[in-house]
């Protein structure tokens, strides 16, 4: 399974000083978007922010050979559609 310093370890340096200065655990707190198990919401949050910067898509990271150290695809849809979630409440927050 993938822990917390595996998602950091994946990040450039510079790029987890921002997400840090910029408190994004506790905008998304904020902002309701929280989970009761499984993976965290700032672990799946920067491992989508990491697939933007790896210039991956889902599905090649999900087909690597490291796809045992990932969240299953349904965690990471889960956790970008559930509808209570407040995505423009959280955008908000972070200006």
């Amino acid at each position: 399974m993938i822990t917390e310093r595996h998602v950091n370890e994946q990040l450039p340096n510079e790029i987890n000083v921002v997400l840090s200065e910029l408190e994004m655990t506790k905008h998304l707190r904020q902002s309701g978007i929280r989970k009761n198990f499984g993976f965290s919401c700032n672990v799946l949050f920067r491992l989508v922010f990491a697939l933007i910067f790896h210039q991956k898509n889902w599905f090649a990271l999900f087909t690597s050979k490291k796809r045992e150290d990932f969240p299953g695809k349904d965690a990471i849809y889960r956790f970008l559609n559930y509808p209570k979630f407040a995505w423009r409440k959280e955008h908000f927050y972070t200006y």
